[in-house]
């Protein structure tokens, strides 16, 4: 077991600790105080708590909602989280839904999306990204069943379906190596297929006989092994990409809400020290499971303070920065926790502008950026991680 992390401090004086708030037995939302004591009982109440819960978030988050710019600190317009005159912690960078977006370079489409040929390339439903060595992007578009790979250093937009043993038929999660070798689950080829770095098909990982709906992916820090979240079946593989055999599998139980167990798991990510995170979507937490697949650390419930989880889709780690970034779907933002999952800030919220989100997914890391697949919106989203919230982040200080 790992030494715990000292918690560091949260950005929004509202975002104190889960434990402190809990003992008040309430939460402020937009200068009205919800008690938690009670039920909210009919479908209408709970749609508009939670959207009064989401505009409190987006509030104090320091959401930009469809808001084109905020000041920064130096003075040039941009997004950043908390807003100015906080000390910024996420900033928006770029959002790529078409080939306009990386200055309408030549693209090597190979369909159109609905049968127009003279529409512009987009993206549809982006579902998972992933960040290669040179930043480049990885999309999974299940709508284009196939990857769209962004690099708008050489203006590039393509769609990328496979070929032969390698065709995709319904890609789902991706994950690229430093080396360029493409892991792409599939749903209906029910496997993980290989590409090297030139796109040619080198392998399949897993098939019928071990996967029942494979999603997510994720790589170690080394390379070496692959994390397969098999949501369908409840169960997370761990396997060695060299030999294709299985390391680890954790869970397996149809919808158990036991600790190392899982209901519908959404999504996994390695840490730099290979530690494994699993989003456990309707048990409403993540689960950590250090190198040898035991439970290191379990947090979240369902609710509707900041830190709960709703919706845990995406996730990606910076152990370095003692920050774990999950994207929730229910609150259409990123929230950020320590290494014991104390809630830190979160950033994003309702919107179609910068920052905003329409049923974001996936998210992936690389360095200081981070992109997040923006569903709904059609669209991926690059932000800059400046580094963890200090004592000079607070929102309103």
């Amino acid at each position: 077991m790992r030494p715990r992390r000292a918690a560091m401090n949260c950005v929004s004086n509202d975002l104190m600790p889960r434990d402190a708030r809990r003992a008040t037995g309430e939460m402020s939302l937009g200068g009205r105080s919800v008690c938690h004591g009670a039920p909210i009982h009919g479908a209408l109440c709970v749609m508009a708590h939670q959207f009064l819960v989401i505009l409190t978030l987006a509030t104090l988050g320091g959401c930009a909602s469809g808001t084109n710019s905020e000041r920064t600190a130096h003075g040039s317009a941009g997004v950043q989280f908390p807003p100015y005159p906080a000390e910024p912690v996420i900033e928006w960078v770029a959002t790529y839904a078409t080939l306009s977006d990386v200055g309408g370079g030549q693209s090597k489409w190979s369909r159109a999306i609905t049968g127009e040929t003279e529409r512009e390339p987009r993206l549809v439903a982006p579902t998972d990204v992933a960040i290669g060595a040179g930043n480049e992007l990885y999309v999974a578009d299940q709508e284009l069943d196939g990857i769209v790979i962004i690099d708008p250093r050489v203006k590039r937009f393509d769609l990328f379906h496979g070929a032969g043993q390698g065709l995709l038929r319904k890609p789902v999660g991706v994950a690229v190596a430093d080396d360029g070798t493409l892991y792409v689950s599939d749903t209906v080829a029910r496997a993980v297929y290989v590409f090297d770095a030139g796109l040619s098909f080198r392998a399949s990982l897993g098939g019928p006989d071990l996967f029942a709906h494979p999603t997510s992916l994720a790589l170690s820090a080394d390379g070496t092994r692959l994390a397969v979240c098999d949501t369908v079946a409840h169960t997370v593989y761990v396997i060695d990409i060299r030999s294709g055999d299985v390391l680890l599998k954790l869970g397996g139980n149809a919808r158990s809400g036991r600790e190392g167990e899982f209901h519908t798991p959404y999504a996994v990510a390695f840490d730099e020290e290979d530690y494994l995170y699993v989003s456990d979507y309707l048990n409403f937490r993540i689960q950590v499971f250090d190198p040898a697949g035991d439970v290191e650390l379990v947090f979240g419930q369902n609710g509707d303070r900041p830190g709960d989880l709703n919706r845990p889709r995406g996730l990606a780690v910076d152990a370095t920065a003692g920050v774990i970034f999950e994207v929730d779907g229910a609150y259409q933002l990123v929230q950020m926790f320590n290494l014991d999952g104390e809630i830190l800030m979160w950033f994003g919220g309702p919107g179609t502008g910068p920052g905003g989100f329409d049923l974001p997914s996936g998210i992936a890391r690389r360095g200081n950026l981070l992109a997040v697949a923006d569903t709904l919106n059609s669209r991926v989203q690059v932000f800059r991680f400046l580094g963890p919230p200090g004592e000079s982040a607070g929102a309103g200080e």
